[in-house]
């Protein structure tokens, strides 16, 4: 891919896009990053990589939005010279049954969680081609793209989404040294609460802890380079074998819920339901 390796991390202020962008800095890659809302986070990521002795460019942008997404991968062409990886990461995880999903929520989810890969993912590929970059691009999936749960309508299927995309674009690229693929993080400890052996839900995962940020930046990292030259669309899961089990999934507000299909589950999203839609 030449001597200079630069990459585009979307959603880098915090959590498995910090610890993407870091650990590619450590690496030896100049990066740009994104950001939705949290600038104070985007600048302590982007410290940390000026701290390793890299380059870091750093963009606000509404990414849900149709433009933003291109606009963002243009910037880093020029700020960063070139681009040898890109690595949509940036996303929400909002959780809703079919009983209470609106319309403007789903444009929202699906803008963020689907679309802007897509739209960045076209704009790095036409430059990597122009340029003769033989180089990666990388979606962070989820386990929720292989399991299905209860109230995981749109986060999960457009999860799923961003597997099958990815190997078309795989076989789209392929005839120009281009690998696309997946990573699909389970239980991450994302925030400082979530203790990597504490979380309530690390006893239900076979290795008995969750995942770190690090963890995920360690595998793109791995992707990307040379050494996986031969792997093309292939999703790959960091979970510590979280979904072998069966359905086992965590609530914020119900705590560890392992049978979905209970009445008590779908009396909540009843509730929820009649809440936003009143009977009228």
């Amino acid at each position: 891919m030449g001597s200079e390796l630069t990459a585009l991390v979307t959603g880098g202020s915090s959590g498995i896009g910090r610890g993407i962008a870091t650990v590619l800095a450590e690496n030896g890659y100049n990066v740009a990053i994104t950001y939705g809302e949290n600038q104070k986070g985007a600048d302590e990521t982007a410290n940390q990589i000026r701290t390793l002795g890299r380059e870091c460019f750093v963009y606000q942008a509404s990414l849900e939005e149709p433009g933003p997404p291109v606009e963002c991968v243009r910037r880093a062409i020029k700020d960063l010279g070139r681009l040898t990886l890109l690595v949509n990461n940036a996303g929400r995880t909002i959780y809703h049954s079919v009983l209470t999903l609106d319309s403007e929520e789903m444009q929202y989810i699906y803008g963020l969680n689907f679309r802007a890969y897509i739209l960045a993912s076209g704009e790095a590929a036409r430059h990597m081609v122009r340029e003769g970059v033989q180089g990666s691009i990388i979606f962070i999936s989820s386990t929720h793209s292989v399991r299905a749960y209860a109230y995981d309508l749109m986060y999960g299927s457009l999860k799923a989404s961003l597997n099958r995309a990815a190997e078309s674009m795989a076989l789209d690229l392929a005839p120009y040294g281009i690998r696309v693929n997946c990573i699909a993080p389970g239980a991450t400890s994302v925030r400082a609460r979530w203790k990597i052996s504490g979380h309530p839900l690390a006893d239900a995962i076979p290795l008995k802890r969750l995942g770190t940020p690090r963890e995920n930046g360690e595998l793109v990292a791995f992707l990307a380079s040379d050494k996986c030259a031969y792997i093309t669309g292939a999703t790959i899961k960091v979970d510590g074998g979280l979904v072998l089990p069966g359905m086992i999934e965590y609530s914020h507000d119900k705590g560890l819920v392992h049978n979905q299909t209970d009445p008590a589950w779908h009396k909540h999203i009843k509730s929820d339901m009649d809440k936003k839609y009143p009977k009228e």
